[in-house]
């Protein structure tokens, strides 16, 4: 019998079955087929109180994802005390957002995905975020509400996370794997790492000690035969001598083997009593804010191994490419490049630039599970886990200390797989640094395996995945290495490292194998990267090109933009298609819960349009579809350089302050036009000033500053005007038309073109532009402008009722979209009925010359859902879809229909001649252009079905 409660919030349906992907942990794994959700429930089980497991499914390679635990405590058989327990076991394991706590007569909602809610002044308590009362007598507006709120089907199909309501429920940066991180890198800083190596390896070996410690790994009384009464490695650091440390890690040493413990004759000569109790004080006292509650708020017992070789990436030495990897982006790369259905579990595994080892632990991870299921998830034995480590781990890293970091990682990767007893009583590492970790350049070790074959990379792999540094420099020795004197390519787009590490990893592939490098984005919208990018789609076949432009702040404080690709080792086949994922700056994924993904950002792009086409990626990043075709057709006409060529007009850039080398002094003194003053109704004359430097970096052609003159601001909104007022200075944000060789009429006649088809060349910018939402904000080139699209005949411009629908949600809506994300309107709004209506219309009308029988019926907004029908003819007397409103229609929705509504948030059904659209309520899901996408391929759909 399951707590009525859970009725109210839709976790069982009105028959009294579980709803689709609710689990229940007495069933067993053996409940669920799938390998990824037998380990979701195994951890469940393992970190006790839980009742049922919730997942949210997709019919993509993706793995199931755990939405929340429910509890089911009608009988009152947990208290708030063992309930705080759990909150706070459940807060460290930091994979499940949400805790269910189901009453007799009320529903408790539990975040870990924010900050400790348990804790209060040093001890547990028991402190829902939200809590819903079962309504007496006729329901409540507030309870009814609260339950659409917190539906078990807004998490079903993502829609939860999309609610503003919802968004005090996580804060990233307060969960508890980063506050750990947080306070060990607090700590670091305290202890000046950086200049102080000893303190800094004594740190990170104190957290592996901490790990084992909290895994009960350690015999009783242990620490004290080292420092008399010490009960731990803290206690052994606060009073012991530095000599009786020495020798517990030298004891370590000698019983586990593998460099793991060691330190240096120098490192332990340099530890000093006064160094030592500076450092246990610090170690174990430090918190974020100076609370002093860190280690009693933290136990590995429950954090994942994965986490620590998260926490030591952070420690790795480099430039702006050795960046935090989050763990849930870097899930979200191993289920893509290995799915657990692809595995065999005997696969060779490389990351070449492996920093702390968080993708070869996350790899290592899925084999070791692979093992385990195939031998009935009996426990593995030391040498069959350090057998696949030995056959299928390896990776390669410039930095000293970060191979020393992947070597802790997999030490703890390995205990984790292992009964405390036997950790300490079997275990012994092997040697990982020279074998399976290489410390050197990446480059020449793939160079030095195909010349001598006894080398670790002279074997081909097969899976290469990782995040290779994004360093601009090819040829500095004590960065990268020569390149050149090595004969490897010289002329990578921007000097990339990046590149280089896709373009040699692909080579070290077998055939058929996956690999996946995160790149800089600018390998797909950046112009100087065509030739390069052409020829990897011709020699490679790219399945999945993982775009993260648009989402800022992926890395922490690093706004990089990245994008991830997956490629299989061989050559792609003529109809082959790319499957291009645009992910957005969603709530969740700025929370880093998960990556939403939906159908409007799922794009196919075919192999020869791949090679061909370079705007086709920022095309699809601004909403893809139709917009390909609209791009292709104002590529094709003239554009504006070749009619100011062929008129004869004056056209440049303004002036650059230089060094003084080129002193034009007609600038100095003439009236002066900042690039702000341009506004998006002219120039704002009360702040023109004057230009008072002398010295500028090139002559200037005097003509290009004469009135009249065109003048527009090299952002995407183009501003622009006609000044007349005689000269007028400019500096390289702002691009002139002047008259030249032409006449004032000319000039004017292009000034009122482009006035009166500004919002078209607006979009023109917004799709061929090369630096606007890819690389800055807003700005465009002046090579933007030469391309606008400028045919003799301005008719060639007009736009049909479809194409105005697209270029005005492109400009309207998909700017602030792919800059804002989820602060957007299309994100932050909700559908209206009048915003569906418009819908409808445009759906209708798109479809009416095939279907002229087609009309909309009234929509239904249901649990962050609306769901809009159409009908073919007559509209039925039994409307179904009255009929169906409440417990029908969300089971006609989600029992029947919810794999595509759960993967790509877009269903499409059909019932007699209804046809039900089924999407979530943000305003994202119900703009015109998606009315045009979804009528074209409601149009494949039907005839395919034979209507």
């Amino acid at each position: 019998m399951f707590a009525s409660m859970l009725k109210h919030l839709d976790f069982v349906s009105q028959n009294g079955k579980p709803v689709s992907g609710l689990v229940r942990l007495k069933d067993g794994e053996e409940s669920v087929k799938r390998l990824d959700e037998r380990l979701a429930v195994r951890d469940a089980i393992a970190i006790q109180g839980i009742d049922y497991v919730f997942f949210r499914r997709f019919s993509d390679d993706r793995s199931s994802q755990v939405v929340a635990y429910v509890v089911d405590n009608a009988d009152n058989h947990l208290t708030e005390q063992a309930l705080a327990d759990l909150h706070k076991r459940v807060w460290l394991h930091g994979g499940v957002p949400l805790i269910y706590v189901a009453w007799p007569t009320r529903i408790d909602i539990l975040s870990c995905a924010r900050g400790p809610d348990f804790w209060h002044d040093g001890r547990y308590e028991y402190t829902p975020a939200q809590r819903i009362e079962e309504a007496i007598g006729q329901a409540s507006a507030v309870s009814n509400a609260l339950e659409n709120q917190f539906s078990a089907w807004r998490l079903v199909d993502g829609t939860f996370w999309d609610d503003p309501r919802n968004s005090t429920l996580a804060k990233s940066t307060e969960r508890a794997h980063e506050r750990l991180i947080a306070a060990v890198v607090e700590t670091d800083e305290a202890l000046n790492g950086e200049e102080n190596p000893l303190l800094r390896r004594l740190l990170l070996l104190t957290v592996l000690i901490k790990y084992l410690e909290d895994r009960r790994v350690f015999p009783k009384g242990w620490f004290g035969g080292f420092c008399k009464g010490a009960k731990s490695f803290f206690d052994a650091l606060r009073d012991g001598e530095p000599d009786e440390t020495v020798r517990l890690l030298a004891n370590l040493e000698k019983r586990f083997n593998g460099d793991i413990f060691a330190l240096t004759k120098v490192a332990a000569s340099e530890l000093t009593k006064p160094v030592l109790k500076k450092f246990a004080t610090l170690v174990e006292a430090r918190t974020i804010h100076q609370q002093r509650y860190l280690w009693e708020q933290f136990s590995f017992e429950h954090i994942p191994v994965e986490i620590v070789s998260h926490l030591y990436q952070r420690f790795v030495k480099g430039g702006h490419g050795q960046v935090y990897t989050p763990p849930f982006l870097a899930s979200l790369l191993l289920d893509h490049v290995m799915p657990y259905d692809k595995l065999k579990g005997d696969e060779r595994i490389l990351d070449p630039a492996c920093g702390s080892g968080v993708f070869l632990v996350g790899a290592f991870r899925r084999l070791i599970n692979i093992c385990r299921a195939n031998n009935e998830w009996k426990p593995l034995d030391v040498e069959t886990l350090k057998g696949i480590l030995k056959k299928s781990i390896f990776g390669v890293e410039l930095d000293a200390g970060a191979v020393d970091l992947a070597t802790f990682s997999l030490a703890l990767a390995v205990c984790d797989g292992l009964k405390p007893e036997v950790i300490w009583e079997k275990l012994k590492f092997d040697q990982l640094r020279g074998r399976n970790l290489l410390e050197g350049d990446f480059f020449s070790e793939v160079q030095d395996g195909r010349q001598n074959k006894s080398k670790v990379l002279s074997e081909w792999f097969d899976v290469i995945l990782g995040n290779p540094p994004f360093e601009s420099d090819l040829t500095n020795p004590g960065k990268m290495l020569n390149t050149e004197a090595k004969g490897l390519r010289g002329d990578l787009p921007d000097k990339q490292a990046a590149y280089l590490f896709l373009e040699q990893g692909i080579k070290c592939l077998k055939p058929g194998g996956r690999l996946c490098l995160i790149q800089p984005s600018g390998i797909l919208h950046n112009r100087n990267a065509y030739a390069f990018r052409k020829r990897l789609f011709q020699e490679s076949s790219v399945e999945i090109v993982m775009d993260f432009t648009s989402i800022r702040s992926l890395y922490d404080d690093a706004d990089t933009k990245t994008a991830a690709f997956l490629i299989v080792g061989e050559k792609p086949k003529d109809d082959h298609s790319i499957s291009h994922l645009t992910f957005r700056r969603t709530f969740g994924t700025l929370e880093r819960i998960a990556f939403e993904i939906d159908h409007y950002d799922w794009h196919w792009v075919p192999q020869v349009e791949a090679e061909e086409d370079p705007y086709i990626w920022r095309i699809n990043l601004m909403g893809g579809g139709r917009l390909a075709g609209l791009s292709r057709r104002f590529r094709a006409l003239a554009n504006l350089r070749s009619f100011i060529e062929k008129k004869g007009l004056k056209y440049g850039e303004g002036f650059t302050v230089g060094n003084g080398s080129h002193k034009n002094s007609f600038l100095t003194g003439m009236k002066y036009l900042p690039s702000d003053v341009l506004e998006e109704g002219g120039i704002d004359r009360s702040k023109l000033g004057k230009v008072t430097q002398t010295g500028f970096e090139r002559e200037r052609d005097k003509d290009l500053y004469k009135a009249p003159l065109i003048v527009i601001r090299k952002n995407e909104r183009l501003q622009m005007d006609l000044w007349e007022d005689g000269p007028l200075a400019f500096a390289i944000r702002v691009v002139g038309i002047g008259v030249g060789r032409s006449t004032e009429g000319v000039l004017k006649k292009l000034y009122g073109r482009l006035k009166r088809r500004h919002a078209t060349y607006r979009l023109s910018c917004v799709l061929h532009g090369t630096e606007a939402f890819v690389a800055k904000a807003t700005a465009i080139r002046k090579q933007d402008i030469d391309a606008l699209p400028f045919p003799e005949h301005e008719s060639e411009l007009a736009l049909s009722f479809w194409e105005q629908a697209i270029a005005d949600d492109s400009l309207k809506y998909f700017c602030d979209f792919v800059r804002l994300g989820q602060n957007s309107v299309l994100l932050q709004q909700s559908a209206t009925a009048e915003t569906v209506q418009a819908y409808t219309k445009l759906f209708c009308q798109m479809l009416g010359s095939v279907y002229d029988t087609l009309q909309a019926g009234a929509p239904v907004f249901l649990d962050g859902l609306i769901c809009q029908p159409f009908y073919f003819g007559e509209k039925p007397k039994d409307d179904v879809v009255v009929r169906s409103q409440g417990e029908a229609l969300r089971s006609l929705i989600y029992h029947k229909h919810h794999e595509s509504l759960r993967t790509v948030r877009l269903l499409h059904f059909y019932v007699d001649n209804i046809m039900l659209v089924v999407k979530p309520d943000r305003l994202r899901f119900w703009i015109p252009s998606t009315a045009i996408r979804d009528a074209d391929e409601t149009v494949i759909s039907l005839q395919e079905q034979g209507y």
